[in-house]
């Protein structure tokens, strides 16, 4: 038992907030039935529902799903929770609001924490830890409705744990019950390892991994509780309903993304900024290693072939995509370590490789600094993303989904697009794709929100997005094709005279050859010889 006088001291243990600067900060406003802690609103409920929900989940789904699918919910409220700490009490040390989660899980009545210890360093990226639960509200409501447990309970708990620190070490912390008072013991024992500490093979570091870390939309879909044979859904989609962004982006290569997935072939992902390159590779990482591994990101220009060849020696059995940032700046030391890798097929098992560039496979065959052999070892099975302003017929759902992913971030409201305003965005030249298409319509979002004078409150409409962003400088091919229709208007060219130009020009640049020169603009030889003659005469 705890006398009264430490039960006051807990009141201000520990570094800033303590449970005082907590409690002290918690308003009751009855006019809009709301509790809050610092502006982020709270719920006030019986304990007993933890136990109801772990009864329900366990009966329709079994205790393996019913475990995971509360670990992911305490998983992301320590998440949450932890970033919650940071931004509203900023510039806190981080000590301090490391070891805030334990107060949190305190102050809401959830667990008393006893810290047996708690080693860790951000500096060295360390971390080990070990607690006692008293008055658990998992395992103490378990006890109140049911006979020992033969199994530790106490699932949110651990998943809590698990995501408050996961978020300030930036990587898989996986703590673990080995003590639960459900099963008879005086109190529950928790420790806390980094997922490296436990081992790559380690059951519940796996279930993390595969199972509670990963998003909604990178889970296997069930049909009738049975899971699908593939990793990542073929359509996936976003929370508000409809494609997700990824979805709409990749549908035209999706299939050849498939097959270079299946086959474990290295991959080329080829086209201009922002049309969605890495997006691609994501999915190919996902379809190649399912939710787990992880894609690292390498700037070609900076790598050397040493770096390359430790990285390659510390792989023995790997889950990682390599992705290779702008091919064509990659040094020739390191282009001739990877052909040779990939020709001997002495990769690590299970390493995909996945190469982006801005350039059409055409331009960077004629790039002397690029080898044959690495260049071709990527692009067994090339993929091309085309700029928006050559999927216009997309523009629609891409901004569709894009809003809709936007919405997703609890810190932005959820809008819709009104038909004038989504025929204005469909008209908008986009040479900065993705990200200029976001950045135009989280402008007019934020307009829209602030809009005192909206007579559709939520809708976005035309007169929200603005002209310096939406009415974006067309490409220069945009330009010229401009210019051709300016000088047709004006009667100074005619199509007749247009084609003799393309010809002509087409002759030129393939030194009179016809047949190179058909081959250039898409045509038959005779095809070209019948047009170009029919252009002379003047028919």
């Amino acid at each position: 038992m705890i006398s009264k006088i430490e039960e006051s001291s807990l009141l201000d243990r520990g570094g800033r907030p303590t449970l005082r600067d907590m409690l002290s900060q918690i308003v009751y406003d009855p006019a809009h039935a709301h509790i809050s802690l610092r502006n982020a609103r709270l719920v006030l409920h019986r304990a007993s529902i933890a136990v109801q929900l772990q009864e329900e989940l366990v009966r329709r789904f079994g205790s393996h799903d019913a475990r995971v699918i509360l670990l992911r919910l305490g998983f992301q409220a320590g998440t949450q929770d932890a970033e919650f700490i940071r931004t509203a009490w900023p510039g806190l040390d981080i000590g301090d609001a490391f070891t805030a989660g334990t107060r949190m899980h305190t102050m809401s009545g959830v667990v008393r924490v006893q810290t047996v210890y708690n080693d860790f360093n951000f500096k060295q990226n360390k971390f080990a830890a070990e607690f006692l639960w008293h008055g658990g509200m998992e395992a103490t409501e378990f006890l109140n409705r049911q006979r020992c447990a033969s199994e530790p309970v106490c699932w949110m708990q651990v998943g809590y744990a698990s995501g408050y620190a996961s978020f300030f070490f930036d990587k898989l912390i996986v703590y673990k019950e080995t003590e639960c008072a459900a099963m008879g013991h005086k109190h529950c024992r928790v420790t806390g390892k980094t997922a490296y500490a436990w081992g790559a093979d380690d059951p519940t570091v796996r279930m993390f991994r595969e199972e509670v870390v990963p998003s909604l939309a990178d889970l296997p879909r069930r049909t009738g509780g049975v899971e699908t044979a593939i990793h990542v859904p073929t359509k996936t989609t976003s929370r508000h309903g409809g494609a997700s962004l990824e979805d709409v982006v990749l549908e035209p290569v999706r299939s050849q993304l498939d097959s270079v997935a299946a086959g474990e072939l290295p991959a080329l992902i080829v086209g201009p900024h922002g049309c969605g390159k890495h997006l691609a590779a994501r999915y190919l990482h996902h379809q190649r290693h399912g939710t787990g591994g992880r894609l690292r990101r390498l700037v070609c220009r900076s790598l050397t072939s040493e770096q390359i060849d430790i990285w390659l020696r510390k792989l023995k059995q790997s889950r990682e995509t390599w992705l290779l940032e702008n091919i064509e700046t990659l040094s020739e030391e390191c282009q001739l370590l990877l052909a040779e890798r990939v020709e001997s097929r002495d990769l690590p098992p299970g390493l995909q490789l996945a190469g982006t560039s801005t350039h059409r496979l055409s331009e960077l065959i004629a790039m002397p600094a690029l080898r044959r052999d690495f260049l071709f070892a990527l692009a067994v099975l090339p993929i091309e993303l085309l700029g928006l302003q050559h999927r216009r017929g997309d523009i629609a759902d891409i901004t569709r989904a894009m809003l809709a992913a936007m919405s997703e971030n609890e810190a932005l409201p959820q809008h819709r697009l009104s038909r004038a305003a989504l025929d204005l965005v469909k008209g908008i030249a986009l040479p900065g794709n993705l990200p200029q298409l976001r950045s135009v319509l989280l402008n007019a979002l934020f307009k829209a929100r602030f809009d005192g004078g909206n007579e559709l409150p939520g809708e976005i409409q035309p007169k929200h997005f603005s002209s310096e962003l939406a009415l974006a400088p067309p490409s220069s091919a945009d330009t010229y094709v401009g210019g051709i229709v300016d000088q047709m208007a004006a009667k100074s060219l005619t199509m007749s005279e247009l084609n003799q130009r393309i010809y002509a020009e087409a002759l030129r640049r393939s030194d009179g050859r016809v047949s190179t020169a058909a081959r250039m603009l898409g045509v038959t030889r005779p095809q070209f010889v019948y047009r170009a003659r029919g252009i002379e005469s003047g028919n």
